[in-house]
């Protein structure tokens, strides 16, 4: 459980610059519709790695229905769809609302997303394999079985289908490398 928590602080400080007080992160929660997403996200994962434990199982029937109302609002009122099948690590950003879809994929930590992003799809039960730090540009998809490195950065409208090294610079569709050893922590948002 405490894993839980910490991989939600880290989802909540990527949102948060500056100074992090408790009013600041529950204000960020408030208006940052990506971070709802991704809290929405998590919370569904947690009740799936609940069904183990026996003691909570009379709580999961509410669990469930508050998953499901939450991910339904989250997807008709903000257009983002992060489905259960993706496996996605800590510190996941979200950058604007609309589009987005994530599914049956594993994202590494500290991964960032635009709008009108897919990565995976609902046909392909092994999807895309995304190292650490990547960052997903507006109106990019990645699809297939690939695997891209740490580091990558896709660019906006990239169509990705094939492996990508580390710290790579992807463009185009279809997705080509122009750029080995390039560093994305630039736009990468908040550490």
């Amino acid at each position: 459980m405490s894993s839980y928590w910490n991989v939600v602080r880290a989802d909540v400080q990527r949102c948060v610059s500056g100074k992090q007080t408790p009013l600041r992160r529950a204000a960020i929660i408030g208006v940052h519709m990506g971070l709802q997403a991704v809290l929405v996200y998590r919370f569904g994962r947690l009740l799936s790695a609940s069904r183990k434990r026996v003691a909570v199982w009379p709580l999961l029937p509410v669990g469930w229905l508050l998953y499901g109302l939450a991910a339904f609002g989250v997807r008709r009122a903000y257009g983002i769809h992060i489905s259960l099948s993706a496996d996605i690590g800590a510190g996941f950003w979200v950058g604007h609302f609309g589009g987005v879809e994530i599914m049956n994929c594993r994202l590494g930590q500290r991964c960032s997303v635009g709008q009108q992003t897919r990565v995976g799809h609902a046909e392909q039960a092994h999807g895309p394999q995304v190292g650490d730090g990547a960052w997903i540009g507006a109106h990019a998809r990645i699809t297939g079985p690939v695997r891209l490195g740490n580091g990558v950065t896709i660019a906006p409208g990239a169509y990705v289908t094939r492996n990508v090294p580390d710290r790579a610079l992807v463009v185009g569709a279809p997705g080509r490398v122009v750029l080995t050893g390039y560093d994305n922590s630039r736009i990468l948002p908040h550490p």
